[in-house]
């Protein structure tokens, strides 16, 4: 059976009742306890959690103890993804026409003009009345969307290469990561391109057999990066739809990055300050 899982901090769920029943809910609750009697009977599973690492946390728990090996989709999101798809329930919906990786998102938000809201009406436009999804192109070196400029985004950026000072301006980030996330053959397809794709606010939906493609190690990896500093969540959030097979784009031609060891713990607490 499909399963939605739903990272919760202080989120109202009771919108949680309309999700088609084709799906096992499973909230994972990083905040105030849920009564709500609807909500509760809808929900398969309430487990709670830590207030920790993000939604990367809450994706990466789940992957490593509940994913099974199977053709089934699993649906990541936050509790409240309307700001970020307002066609959220209608995609449920039609998951039988879904890619077998299926970015869900349309924007950030909206009233924050994110992404620039003339974009969005020019690329609605286009759709002639379909649901809303758009994914977004990102530069694997700046980490700033490719159509405008985003300044968080450049922050992460920023942030990342004050934490790894060997990584130059201009390098490849997302090659970087990947590579320390003992994800190499990833970081090399990575390397050899200059842009990437993302769905806002991590709202995708994946076949499970391909979460099961990742190494467990690598997830192990993944899981402790949430825990060590909140860049690499953010770095992640561009990266989920590549962990599971997405194809960066761009070519480039460089040389082959060097495999990390095993003994390589890069991702630890930090005490570099923020640029």
């Amino acid at each position: 059976m499909n399963k939605i899982v739903l990272a919760r901090y202080l989120e109202p769920v009771d919108w949680i009742v309309d999700i088609p029943d084709d799906f096992e809910v499973y909230i994972y609750n990083k905040g105030d306890a849920i009564t709500a009697p609807a909500v509760v009977s809808r929900a398969s599973h309430i487990i709670q959690r830590h207030n920790t690492g993000r939604a990367a946390e809450t994706y990466l728990y789940h992957m490593m103890t509940e994913v099974k090996d199977d053709s089934d989709f699993t649906v990541y999101a936050q509790a409240d993804p309307f700001p970020h798809s307002p066609d959220f329930l209608e995609l449920l919906r039609i998951w039988r026409h879904w890619d077998d990786l299926q970015p869900l998102s349309w924007c950030w938000k909206d009233d924050l003009d994110v992404p620039p809201r003339h974009l969005l009406r020019e690329y609605e436009n286009r759709l002639d009345g379909r649901l809303r999804i758009r994914p977004e192109r990102f530069s694997l070196h700046s980490w700033s969307p490719v159509e405008f400029f985003d300044e968080g985004a450049v922050r992460t950026g920023s942030t990342y290469r004050t934490l790894h000072p060997d990584l130059p301006e201009g390098g490849n980030l997302a090659a970087h990561f990947l590579n320390r996330a003992g994800l190499p053959q990833i970081a090399e397809k990575a390397a050899a391109h200059s842009l990437g794709v993302f769905a806002y606010g991590a709202l995708f939906a994946v076949r499970n057999e391909l979460i099961k493609d990742v190494p467990e190690p690598a997830l192990k990896q993944l899981y402790n990066a949430t825990m060590a500093h909140p860049c690499y969540g953010y770095v992640m959030e561009r990266l989920w739809l590549h962990f599971f097979g997405c194809d960066f784009e761009l070519p480039r031609f460089l040389p082959r990055l060097p495999q990390q060891t095993a003994e390589d713990e890069w991702f630890q607490p930090k005490t570099a300050a923020v640029r």
